[in-house]
This record gives structure tokens, sequence and C-alpha cells, in this order.
């Protein structure tokens, strides 16, 4: 699986999410001439990345991939739950609340999904790597 999507192609996507976040999904993959699963795992990936770069802020980040997920969903109803797109959605939706045993003033996103985006993003460059041994 590629690391993620060109800065060109990341681009076009949110501002296509950005500006017209009801856009069909097909309609992206058209134009990408990428399918549907490709690119959702692929723009998981980028959007996990910004966020850990510090790129992007948490909350828009989170916001990308809650606009993805009834794609993600509807992808799972035919096939296998697209990944790593899932896990990544779920590590952003741990960092929207607060969690039970939490002091208030943690922020949940650096407790709960910056380690696990941390992890995922290791799991895939560590694939990529062995893949090029």
């Amino acid at each position: 699986m590629n690391k993620g999507l060109s800065d060109y192609n990341l681009d076009y996507v949110l501002t296509v999410i950005e500006e017209a976040p009801n856009t069909e999904l097909s309609v992206m993959c058209e134009y990408l001439q990428i399918d549907s699963r490709d690119l959702l795992n692929q723009l998981a990936i980028s959007v996990a990345r910004l966020f850990i770069t510090g790129t992007r802020d948490f909350h828009y980040c989170d916001e990308v991939m809650n606009t993805v997920i009834s794609d993600i969903i509807d992808l799972s109803m035919h096939a296998d739950m697209p990944q790593p797109a899932f896990s990544i959605y779920q590590a952003f939706d741990a960092g929207e609340y607060w969690h039970t045993g939490d002091d208030r003033d943690v922020f949940s996103w650096e407790k709960w999904s910056r380690p696990e985006l941390e992890r995922i993003l290791c799991e895939i460059d560590d694939g990529a790597n062995g893949l090029s041994k």
C-alpha cells in the first residue's frame, strides 16, 4: 500500500471535503483514477501524518475522518472493512471525548489519539520498509 496521497492529490481531496463535503466518493475516485478503498486508506494515512507532524490540528483531521466515515462503513457492507482507514478513524474518535479516569485537564487527543496514530503509522512504515528489503 502507498504511504499516502501525493501532496497534489491530498490537496484536491481535502479541498473537495472542505468545500463540498457531500461530494460522492466516486467523483474523487474517478478524478484521481483510484479505487475507493485505496483512496480512503491513503487519505486516512495522510490525515494521520498531518496531525502527527503538526501540519494540521486534531480538530481539522478529526473532522476529515468524520466526513468520510460513512464511506468507510459503506465499503465494509460488501467487503472487508477498509484498513487502516477504519483504525485511523477510531484513533481520532477516541480523542473526541473525556475518558473516565482521566484528569479534566488532559487533552484526550494527546493521550488517546496520538499514541495510537503513531503506532498505526509505525506499522505502515515498518511494513513498507519490510517490502523494500
